[in-house]
């Protein structure tokens, strides 16, 4: 026959754990803000409204919001509810592109490639859309192949 517990206070430090890890995965106030900000970000970019989607995004770049942050590189790259500047936009997609982020890796490189408002680096532009392409990021992949 099975044996329960005999001390109660054991059982009950369990269910305390196990209640205290669901809570801890739970998303904070604060995460759910920045999904919606994010969103709300998009929302306004499809509509149009760049400076909208920048007042948006901005605080969540500065986060390290890594899509946030290749989304304000394609502001400053495009020219939208911004003045066009190359170089602000590859440092927004290098940040990304460091922390791992293959969709921004693979935008540096094409700027990079193209001399798309910065100095054009061939060498530079196919590493970063090799590392987009090792993490399996489709458009890298297919540049690469069709690059060479």
């Amino acid at each position: 026959m099975p044996r329960r517990f005999q001390n109660k206070s054991v059982g009950a430090l369990a269910a305390a754990t196990i209640c205290g890890f669901l809570v801890g995965c739970a998303p904070t106030p604060q995460a759910q803000t920045f999904v919606d900000d994010f969103q709300r970000g998009l929302a306004a970019y499809d509509n149009g409204d760049y400076t909208g989607a920048r007042a948006l995004w901005q605080p969540l770049a500065d986060n390290y919001d890594l899509a946030a942050l290749r989304n304000i590189g394609h502001l400053y790259r495009l020219g939208r509810g911004v003045a066009r500047d190359g170089a602000k936009a590859a440092r927004y997609y290098t940040r990304a592109a460091e922390l791992g982020f293959a969709p921004a890796q693979f935008n540096l490189a094409v700027m990079l490639h193209g001399g798309d408002g910065i100095q054009a680096d061939k060498r530079a532009a196919r590493h970063w859309a090799q590392r987009a392409a090792d993490a399996e990021y489709a458009p890298a992949i297919k540049w690469l192949a069709v690059s060479d």
